[in-house]
């Protein structure tokens, strides 16, 4: 049985003091390595001595931010909690902001009326403040650059099956090419979890992709492996999953990684020879990592005609990814180890907003990096193969039934498949030079509402329109580069 945990099922009946007094243990090995830091660079002394005594308050930090992970990783649940503390920070922060809009409306000083244009539009909601907030103040100070989107299709089984040489895309220069190792289609739900283990480490220029298309004509079907977050950096880098994707991601405003994995399916179906007015019949399972599993998320809540292909399969791993709703027809497995704080990222509660299955696991604590331990690509690829072999035992019920339909879009014997890599990368704007402030950050009104489960952080779903219609240009932004991508190449 699921281990029920009540911080993550009822947050919303604790307090704040609740989470003070569980956290409280962590303040003195957190100010030994203030202490510590702050002595290092002011102590009169010596280089030698201090380049020791930077090195004692490096080992401080690390042992405070081990003992952290400890803490957080034996009482699963604390994690949700803290979501919701920060969300109170955001939210005051919006108030501090709808202060100072109000006042500039109020003494006349919006000549342009984008303060009133802003007040009308900020959330209502902490989490979504707190999100705003993130992606405002990335961008407004120049770490938020990501420009134009991307796409290179570079290896095709198709080539490797006619010239012995399956490189298609020519690299560009200063781009190394992707170390992959993993060139076969996947025979197995694990697979597609293994596929995204070696993605992690393909060193590429951008994010690297692996797309498998599974047998011919109406049988035909594709699956998707797709990785998470690439670096933890605040700043932008080349490579799309990045955190200004996972702030983007958590609003719901399309991210250059959710453009990227939208034209590298349309890439992948191109080179099969299917028209773009076709595609959209075209039947997707996705299994995503962290934040892959948010974008799987996404693009299965959207209707197949708006998004011009059908995600109607979806396994994440240790996503927060309930704030959005999926259609009813999609079939989704979800995997979360209990001790992973990142699923609760997004702050909700552990309960299901659709139809849905997921698949728990209480992991033992490793002797260092527990929570790193906890949310690993290869951590979830262990767990997955279990809910298989599980589901061969005892294939009654939900999480049997879900795996068997998960497992139908895999090759049978005989059957044909063509895999294909691909990667996306960004180019990095220049403050200096570029206009970055508000460039994706245009707030319009939000066509999806909340679904309340008490408390302040509340679960989100399309009503109406679709995630690309969100938020001003960062949908008009997706739907340029589409539009482009079907334009060079149909």
């Amino acid at each position: 049985m699921p281990a029920y945990y009540l911080l993550r099922r009822v947050p919303e009946a604790f307090s704040s003091g609740y989470f003070w007094r569980q956290v409280a243990p962590l303040s003195g090995p957190f100010l030994r390595s203030a202490l510590w830091s702050v002595w290092a660079e002011i102590a009169p002394t010596r280089n030698q001595t201090r380049a020791s005594l930077r090195e004692t308050a490096r080992a401080q930090g690390d042992q405070a931010i081990e003992e952290a992970q400890r803490h957080f990783f034996d009482r699963p649940g604390l994690d949700t909690l803290f979501v919701r503390e920060l969300t109170k920070v955001g939210r005051d922060i919006a108030r501090v902001g709808r202060i100072y809009l109000w006042l500039r409306v109020g003494t006349g000083r919006d000549k342009d009326g984008r303060a009133r244009h802003n007040l009308q539009r900020l959330p209502q909601r902490g989490y979504d403040q707190l999100m705003l907030v993130g992606l405002a103040v990335g961008t407004a100070l120049g770490y938020f650059t990501g420009g134009k989107v991307h796409n290179l299709l570079w290896w095709d089984s198709a080539a490797e099956d006619a010239t012995g040489d399956g490189d298609l895309g020519v690299i560009p220069p200063g781009h190394p090419l992707p170390a992959l190792r993993r060139f076969n289609a996947p025979t197995s739900l694990g697979d597609l979890g293994a596929d995204i283990d070696d993605l992690y480490w393909a060193d590429a220029y951008g994010q690297s992709l692996k797309v498998t298309r599974v047998g011919e004509g109406s049988e035909r079907r594709w699956l998707v492996s797709l990785p998470g977050t690439d670096h933890g950096e605040f700043a932008s880098k080349p490579n799309v999953a990045d955190n200004e994707s996972n702030l983007r991601e958590e609003l719901n405003i399309p991210s250059a990684m959710r453009i990227g994995t939208i034209r590298a399916i349309n890439d992948a179906m191109r080179a099969d020879g299917i028209p773009a007015e076709e595609r959209v019949n075209e039947r997707v399972l996705i299994c995503g990592h962290s934040q892959g599993g948010m974008i799987a998320v996404a693009l299965a809540a959207m209707e197949p005609e708006e998004l011009g292909f059908n995600v109607d399969a979806v396994i994440t791993l240790g996503s927060p990814a309930r704030r959005l709703r999926l259609r009813p027809e999609v079939a989704m497995l979800a995997v979360e180890h209990d001790q992973d704080i990142v699923p609760s990222l997004d702050g909700t509660p552990r309960r299901e907003p659709d139809q849905r299955v997921v698949m728990q696991r209480k992991l033992v604590r490793p002797r260092r990096g527990p929570l790193f331990y906890a949310h690993a690509s290869s951590t979830y690829t262990e767990t997955l193969r279990y809910a298989e072999r599980q589901a061969v035992v005892a294939p009654w019920g939900k999480m049997g039934e879900t795996i068997r339909r998960l497992r139908s879009y895999l090759p049978k014997s005989g059957e044909p498949t063509r895999v294909t890599h691909h990667y996306t990368w960004q180019e990095i704007l220049d403050p200096s030079r570029d206009s970055t402030w508000n460039q994706y950050v245009n707030l319009e009104t939000p066509h999806w509402q909340a679904v309340t489960y008490g408390g302040e952080v509340e679960l989100g779903h399309p009503v109406g329109a679709t995630p690309l219609d969100l938020m001003g240009k960062a949908a008009d932004r997706l739907r340029g580069e589409k539009g482009k991508s079907e334009a060079d190449h149909d």
